[in-house]
């Protein structure tokens, strides 16, 4: 009678979750709530398949603890459109950009926390991923060499004159916190990941200022710069060896922050112009000699929004730069004072060059460092990929995959805060908010799906959305930044479907349904 009782209960908890392996939850303070993970469990996402005729899946995770708990709703089929209430118009005539897909970093921070638990527990982080009961990422950012995510400052050759590169080596952070993890996900994802690598700075010997860490830009010496371009495809060639392809890179991560003098952790300065210079006249042509690198998607700024259609007319209207790049790199940092119009602009005048979202984490202002359970920080990511998707850009790329309690390691004392949480001491991680966030996107836009038209008619303020679709499957995803419960309509401009949604309070909702 006991085990009935308790089979009954788990058949009650599963249902009201809509999965078999609901969210362990923990409330770390009023309104803020994580999902507990260890050796022994970690809660699924459930993979998206079959829809039921006439009707939409809903997925909704909010404010209050729900995690993509899902619902059906019936499709309303008629032609007339509604007269009151926000509506959310879909088109599927009018689509743009193509998703690549979304991801996170391998930087030596994620590793090292990573590989702090128990080989199970490491396990369930990594499915937590890259497998479809996850996140379902499909990329992944790799950092070429330390960056602050490091607990230490080093190169791939920190042997000073040594222009033929004769000590070059990956390090021990490559080989026993990167490498392996990368390994890891290319087999749960069946081969699917697509890497990119960042670089942070050259080794400090071929610096102006001789050191990694902090302002300056390359010795203005063709022996340097034909030197460091040798360095970095020495790195593809290494990790190639080691049964790891790259898809793309970005040229420099940041090279805004290499004039600053005050800037403290790994930098190194480049201009628009410098940039376009050093493609054209040592990166590109460099690239192609490797049948290692020669395909490589090359990406300029790496950087704020807020100076990428300077860069991009700088740098794409040079014939000779422009052939060896095939699109921009963005970072997160400050968009909410930067108009997400300089997306549309640059791609308005380069649409042939792809727009990628390289780097996003919270936690870095006014307060550094995890906040556990924290609903606004995972609210703030949904909009700027609300944002993003709406304006031309093709993939998102979390920061660190994982860090600890305190935000780090970090040598250079810059916590953030992570989708992954991880306690050594207990042997837990802990799924925040912004995991389950990033979920709605991750899961709801496939690689090959495109952006469509949406619009929304009689928005309350704090309401936005943005809608896909891949063959006959539409989605869209709605965010409800308001402390007020609403009720919306979802309308099908090609098919003059209507789809009734409730929106609670701080909350976001993935719709799905078929034509």
């Amino acid at each position: 009678m006991k085990h009935l009782a308790t089979c009954l209960i788990f058949i009650l908890i599963s249902e009201i979750h809509g999965k078999s392996k609901p969210c362990i939850q923990k409330e770390v303070s009023p309104g803020n709530i994580i999902c507990v993970c260890n050796s022994t469990y970690c809660d699924e996402l459930e993979a998206i398949t079959l829809i039921p005729v006439n009707s939409a899946l809903t997925f909704t995770s909010s404010q209050d603890g729900v995690r993509l708990n899902q619902n059906t709703v019936s499709i309303i089929p008629s032609a007339k459109i509604p007269e009151n209430g926000t509506i959310i118009y879909v088109d599927a005539s009018q689509t743009f950009q193509e998703i690549f897909g979304f991801g996170g970093a391998f930087t030596d921070s994620a590793g090292l926390n990573i590989a702090s638990l128990g080989d199970k527990a490491q396990r369930n982080l990594l499915r937590a991923y890259f497998t479809e009961n996850g996140l379902e990422y499909n990329i992944g950012r790799v950092p070429i060499a330390s960056t602050d995510f490091s607990t230490r400052v080093y190169s791939y050759d920190d042997s000073k004159n040594d222009f033929e590169l004769k000590n070059f080596n990956l390090s021990k952070e490559d080989l026993l916190y990167k490498i392996p993890y990368i390994i890891s996900a290319f087999n749960l994802t069946k081969g699917s990941l697509e890497l990119f690598a960042s670089p942070w700075s050259a080794p400090g010997w071929m610096k102006e200022t001789g050191k990694m860490q902090g302002y300056g830009s390359l010795i203005q010496d063709p022996k340097y710069f034909k030197a460091y371009v040798e360095y970095l495809k020495k790195f593809f060639e290494f990790y190639n060896n080691k049964g790891i392809p790259f898809w793309g890179m970005t040229v420099q991560n940041e090279p805004s922050t290499g004039s600053n003098k005050d800037w403290k952790w790994q930098t190194m300065n480049f201009t628009a112009e410098s940039m376009r210079d050093f493609i054209k006249d040592y990166l590109g042509p460099t690239l192609q000699t490797s049948n290692v690198t020669k395909n490589l998607k090359v990406m300029i700024l790496d950087d704020t929004r807020a100076i990428l259609p300077m860069w991009a007319d700088v740098i794409f209207s040079d014939e000779k730069a422009s052939k060896y790049v095939h699109g921009s790199a963005i970072h997160w940092y400050w968009n909410k004072f930067i108009p997400a119009k300089f997306l549309e602009i640059t791609h308005k005048r380069y649409p042939n060059k792809f727009i990628l979202a390289s780097e996003a984490s919270a936690g870095f202002f006014p307060v550094s460092g995890p906040i556990l359970g924290d609903w606004y920080r995972a609210e703030s990511y949904a909009k700027d990929i609300i944002n993003d998707l709406n304006n031309f850009v093709v993939a998102f790329c979390d920061w660190n995959l994982a860090l600890d309690l305190s935000g780090g390691p970090n040598w250079a004392g810059n916590f953030v805060d992570s989708a992954i949480i991880i306690d050594k001491e207990r042997q837990e991680f802990y799924k925040q908010p912004i995991y389950y966030v990033l979920a709605h996107f991750s899961k709801f836009f496939p690689r090959g799906s495109k952006i469509m038209a949406t619009s929304i008619k009689g928005g309350n303020f704090g309401i936005s959305a943005v809608s896909g679709v891949q063959n006959s499957r539409r989605r869209v995803v709605i965010l409800n930044q308001r402390d007020l419960d609403y009720n919306v309509t979802i309308f099908d401009k090609v098919t003059s479907k209507q789809i009734p949604i409730f929106l609670p309070k701080r909350s976001i909702v993935s719709v799905v349904w078929d034509k």
